[in-house]
């Protein structure tokens, strides 16, 4: 599809390359154009695997209707849940979830947002995990997504802290670490400061220094004074550790004191 593009939209560019007096509208009306014609190919796409995808069908008349700009995600969710893996799989309810795709694509755009990120970082077995539990409604609540847009840029280190398993086991792990940031009562500016807390301490120490995420985010302790203790971290963890011993960083992060 990508060829396609290339080849129809390559002759278009040459031609207003030769005009010395090209304007920014004529600019602006090719990139309207690529753009049209990429959602034209993501519509047929999904019209194609209505043909023979029940789920697909069902809900046909409302994914032509949700917003072009989630056309990607949504031709990305249909590939990952027909994809049949060996040796253990997930069976994602598609006519559940894609029922609820038009609706969140134009009102919930924070949790289309992380079900994007999490596809692009996660394995297909975790992503197809992710999909059959995210069917349970959660992209009907709108009181989330202050939480949902936090918790995007800390997928990847959960996703880095699990191991691999030969059970489900990882793929629960997950879910249970989303569950505790994408909850009505989390502090979702607790939850933006996380990839901050996580990379500073990294960069503080070699040790491995567990951050208990929902003891941060449901502690008392504000965002604001989490944020200031956080920038006094670095001379307290290398004091205690250059005589040997260790700290607790949320203990320090959410208290007034050791």
């Amino acid at each position: 599809m990508a060829k396609l593009e290339q080849k129809i939209t390559s002759p278009v560019k040459q031609k207003f390359k030769k005009n010395n007096n090209m304007t920014t509208s004529v600019g602006h009306n090719i990139n309207n154009a690529n753009s049209e014609l990429r959602n034209s190919i993501l519509r047929g796409d999904i019209l194609r695997y209505s043909l023979y995808i029940e789920g697909v069908k069902n809900n046909i008349d409302g994914l032509k209707k949700s917003n072009p700009k989630y056309l990607p995600l949504i031709v990305k969710i249909i590939q990952i849940s027909i994809t049949e893996l060996p040796a253990l799989d997930i069976e994602v309810p598609l006519n559940i979830l894609l029922g609820q795709i038009n609706e969140a694509s134009y009102n919930n755009h924070e949790a289309l947002d992380f079900t994007q990120e999490v596809i692009n970082t996660a394995d297909i077995l975790t992503s197809k995990y992710f999909l059959a539990t995210l069917a349970g409604g959660i992209l009907e609540n709108r009181n989330i997504k202050k939480q949902f847009k936090a918790s995007i840029p800390f997928v990847k280190y959960i996703l880095a802290s699990l191991n691999e398993t030969a059970d489900l086991s990882k793929q629960i792990n997950f879910m249970n670490a989303v569950k505790i940031m994408i909850n009505e009562k989390a502090d979702h500016k607790k939850i933006e400061l996380l990839p901050k807390i996580k990379y500073t301490i990294d960069s503080i120490s070699k040790k491995n220094h567990p951050i208990d995420v929902t003891r941060l985010i449901y502690s008392k302790t504000t965002a604001k004074k989490i944020e200031q203790k956080l920038e006094s971290i670095g001379l307290n963890i290398k004091s205690i550790e250059k005589q040997g011993g260790t700290i607790d960083c949320v203990d320090y992060l959410i208290q007034n004191s050791l």
